[in-house]
């Protein structure tokens, strides 16, 4: 496989940080060349993404309208800040099935985690409020990447509740049992074409949450994360806390960060006739470095799907990204505007990355953000 730099995500609406090494995941294109950052941006939203849902409890999944099910997500969002667990789990896309192994430490000084991979090449994430470490040890290579997780601990609840029903109907499924433990079963609906739903497992005893799949219109799961064995601590154990702690890696073996990505509100691109519900959440500039240029990152949600738009200048690339791709339930639209490559990414139908991407264009001189 190639290698590409890419950003990693720390969560549905989360901001990573540029200059992650990764083995790259290609998409399947449907039309024109797609660039390498791309290919490794999606995967790694897609993966990562999916993954935090899970261990940070998915803060779109405790603001939905219907109270029955509310009160299961609710538990969700609240088990992540209370509960230490350990555990495998197992994440399936497409052909593709990853195993993981996490360790999730919720204390006084707030949610940490590590995960590794336990088939295929090695690879290790290790989380906290402060940024995130990406080890691939087989290459001997090492990332710290800082800031922009901090928002995202505890898991933070969105402002438009009220409007969720006019996306999504929540209803109640049955129980199941998942790693031994009973479950009860939230159904998320999407009420249009431009988002998908979620079928969500909640655990009886904690609400951690248990299973989640990513559905299409026709209830068929295009992402699919599990836990196969889970053990839950009301306090860590020492071997926990030492497992998410970062301090002997970043003394002994970080190279100097890369400039953080910085929050901002002024910005040369507008959006408008974007797709009902989506809004623009967050906006950084990440202000680039050594070959890799300025890029300006903008977060869309519905408060329960994201959405990524990244804008570079292109600056005499040969690669550019034209068309639309997909890799699972991941879908990317791609286009050149005022001399920018534009990418947007998101776990939503394709029509709804080609409506935002569409929907960009340069500020004109003297219009307000």
């Amino acid at each position: 496989m190639n290698e590409c730099r890419v950003t990693l995500y720390l969560g549905r609406d989360a901001v990573g940080q540029r200059q992650v090494t990764v083995n790259q995941v290609g998409f399947r294109h449907q039309q024109g060349p797609v660039s390498r950052t791309a290919h490794g941006r999606a995967w790694w939203w897609a993966y990562f993404s999916l993954i935090a849902l899970w261990v940070w409890g998915g803060a779109a999944l405790a603001d939905e309208s219907h109270q029955t099910a509310r009160q299961w997500l609710d538990k969700v969002a609240t088990a992540a800040q209370t509960f230490n667990y350990q555990g495998t789990f197992i994440y399936r896309r497409d052909d593709q099935l990853v195993a993981m192994r996490i360790v999730h430490v919720a204390d006084q000084a707030g949610q940490r985690e590590r995960l590794v991979s336990l088939n295929g090449a090695l690879r290790e994430v290790i989380r906290d409020s402060n940024g995130t470490v990406c080890i691939l040890p087989e290459r001997k290579q090492f990332t710290l990447s800082q800031g922009g997780a901090q928002k995202h601990f505890p898991a933070k609840a969105f402002e438009h509740v009220a409007d969720f029903d006019k996306y999504y109907g929540f209803n109640l499924g049955g129980k199941d049992r998942i790693a031994g433990r009973l479950a009860r079963v939230v159904l998320i609906e999407p009420r249009d074409g431009y988002r998908y739903g979620y079928r969500v497992w909640v655990d009886e005893s904690t609400g951690l949450l248990l299973q989640s799949d990513l559905v299409n219109e026709k209830g068929v799961a295009l992402e699919q994360m599990m836990f196969t064995a889970i053990d839950v601590h009301t306090t860590p154990t020492v071997d926990m806390l030492k497992a998410v702690s970062m301090e002997d890696l970043i003394t002994e073996k970080v190279l100097p960060p890369k400039p953080p990505a910085v929050a901002t509100d002024a910005s040369v691109w507008k959006l408008a006739a974007l797709p009902q519900g989506f809004m623009v959440a967050e906006r950084y500039h990440h202000p680039g470095g050594d070959a890799a240029p300025a890029l300006e990152h903008i977060v869309l949600t519905d408060g329960m799907a994201s959405v990524s738009v990244f804008i570079e200048p292109l600056g005499g690339k040969d690669q550019r990204f034209e068309g639309s791709s997909h890799m699972g339930a991941v879908n990317a639209y791609g286009a050149v505007v005022a001399d920018h490559q534009l990418t947007v990414v998101g776990e939503v139908p394709m029509a709804t990355v080609q409506m935002i991407g569409r929907a960009v264009a340069p500020r004109n001189s003297g219009e307000q953000p």
